[in-house]
């Protein structure tokens, strides 16, 4: 699975927790080669809208942060449910 799609299931996962709209709005940016802003935004939601994540969500936001060569900081740290 790419990053592209492991970004989308992510964000799909979120709906039920997180307004639809913000999800899909996030998500738009990946068809403009901008995964990276798509990724930050949801979890910029995330801790916005005080969205609980489980922890094999956090998991998959740390594959992500690696699969995208990014650092692990505040944002993601933010939202980890085990802090």
């Amino acid at each position: 699975m790419n990053v592209n799609d492991k970004i989308r299931l992510f964000g799909e996962g979120l709906k039920d927790r997180l307004d639809p709209s913000l999800v899909d709005f996030a998500l738009e940016y990946i068809g403009f080669s901008e995964n990276v802003l798509a990724f930050e935004t949801l979890c910029d939601h995330i801790a916005d809208h005080d969205v609980v994540i489980s922890h094999d969500e956090y998991m998959q936001v740390l594959k992500i942060v690696n699969d995208l060569g990014l650092e692990i900081d505040g944002r993601y740290k933010y939202i980890n449910p085990d802090k």
